[in-house]
């Protein structure tokens, strides 16, 4: 069965983009770049607006186009952000992603301010060290392109890699059947079954190939493929009513299906996470980071777990791996200064928030986090009450009015608090 290794079926791509000229421009050299590159794939790339024939409604056909694409690619710029049209499919995106019928792909194009607060901020984005085409780290926007077209050819390497080993089992599947079949009439128990019904002699071969054509439907009707996909979308749906131990559950019935679905691994490991089961969380975040050892969020949700167990200083390997592959990582620095001011490194921890800060201005857990280190350990009240009251401002600006108020009242506290004296 060595053919089924280069057999896979062809790949869909959606780009999303926004209509603005700089963004339209961007798009058109991605586009030359992924010509060069991705052409010996099979793939199909489709674009958001343009490649429509006359008389089209471009709309219908982008949704046409992202409901079956199993890569989608949004090129993200204040522009992305603002338009109407990017955010409806950058929402049916996110649900597909969620569900896992796509992978989602953020790519940075232009400069955009506070990132994690976008619906995919929690994603890994593009180029992988977080850096905008348009910045001034890239000496030429060359490297930048050729950095995105590198990461997209390996998501689809990946998807591929995933059919062929779902293609090996269904032919060991059918193998296995076909075998059945075949031991079945064999040995003459299909006979004993229709004589013993009274069907006619002549009509044997009939009902024996009615019934191998339903036993046949019905094992085309639960392949691995559909099974893997009602099994991801089933454990989705019992995550989001926090039905942790069934999601769990089905998710462990994919990965018996299909071993190397990064996906069922991810979320397997958030449900076992929500139900505080860290070390199991743990090792299925291990095995997704096998699969794709570049995947940031993995490195982060395990050191979280980590941290949880008080394994610090493996929490903090976590982190500052997650860092190495994407600097610009603010929630990486804000969950490694939290695990430095554990293990008592005060001044390290004030350091990853400090970095945090200027990676994302309206980080508030890192101003609040800073806050509390210079006020409970660095004994600095006045570093301590700018920090919380920079936390407070961004607590407004998000109408979080109670945790506006509270902090507020930290802040109050702390400036009447009469300073320790000197014995």
């Amino acid at each position: 069965m060595s053919f089924l290794l280069t057999s896979t079926k062809t790949i869909k791509l959606f780009f999303a983009y926004s209509n603005s000229p700089k963004d339209k421009n961007l798009r058109r050299d991605l586009e030359s770049h992924l010509k060069c590159s991705l052409q010996s794939l099979r793939i199909i790339i489709n674009w958001q607006k343009n490649q429509m024939l006359p008389g089209r409604d471009w709309k219908q056909e982008s949704y046409k186009h992202l409901n079956t694409s199993q890569v989608i690619v949004l090129l993200v710029s204040p522009d992305f952000l603002a338009a109407d049209d990017c955010r409806d499919i950058t929402k049916w995106a996110m649900e597909r992603c969620s569900t896992g019928k796509a992978r989602v792909i953020p790519v940075k194009l232009r400069l955009i301010d506070n990132w994690q607060a976008t619906p995919f901020g929690h994603l890994q984005c593009l180029p992988d060290n977080g850096e905008p085409i348009t910045s001034k780290f890239w000496r030429r926007q060359d490297d930048a392109f050729v950095n995105i077209v590198e990461k997209i050819r390996e998501e689809v390497e990946k998807i591929q890699e995933d059919q062929r080993q779902l293609q090996l089992i269904q032919e060991q599947q059918k193998a296995e059947f076909f075998g059945s079949i075949n031991r079945f009439i064999s040995n003459q128990s299909l006979n004993r079954i229709i004589q013993g019904i009274n069907v006619p002699t002549f009509s044997l071969g009939i009902a024996a190939s009615v019934i191998g054509i339903a036993v046949l439907l019905g094992f085309c009707n639960s392949s691995p493929d559909m099974q893997v996909k009602n099994l991801l979308s089933q454990g989705q749906d019992k995550l989001d009513k926090r039905d942790y131990q069934g999601a769990s559950e089905n998710y462990t019935k994919v990965l018996k299906i299909a071993p190397q679905n990064i996906n069922a691994y991810i979320k397997r490991g958030d449900a076992r996470y929500s139900l505080k089961d860290y070390k199991a969380a743990i090792k299925d975040y291990t095995q997704a980071i096998k699969i794709a050892p570049k995947n940031v969020d993995v490195y982060i949700k395990r050191g979280h777990n980590r941290h949880f167990l008080k394994d610090y200083q493996a929490a903090i390997k976590d982190y500052t791996q997650a860092i190495k592959i994407a600097p610009k990582n603010a929630n990486a620095y804000i969950k490694r200064g939290d695990a430095q001011y554990f293990i008592k490194k005060y001044q390290a921890a004030i350091d990853d928030y400090t970095k945090a800060i200027r990676l994302s201005p309206d980080s508030v857990d890192a101003y609040k986090n800073r806050g509390f280190v210079y006020e409970n350990n660095l004994q600095n009240k006045q570093e301590a009450i700018k920090n919380y009251q920079k936390a407070a401002t961004i607590y407004k600006k998000q109408g979080a009015t109670d945790k506006y108020k509270k902090i507020i009242s930290q802040i109050q506290k702390l400036q009447q608090r009469k300073p320790q004296s000197s014995i």
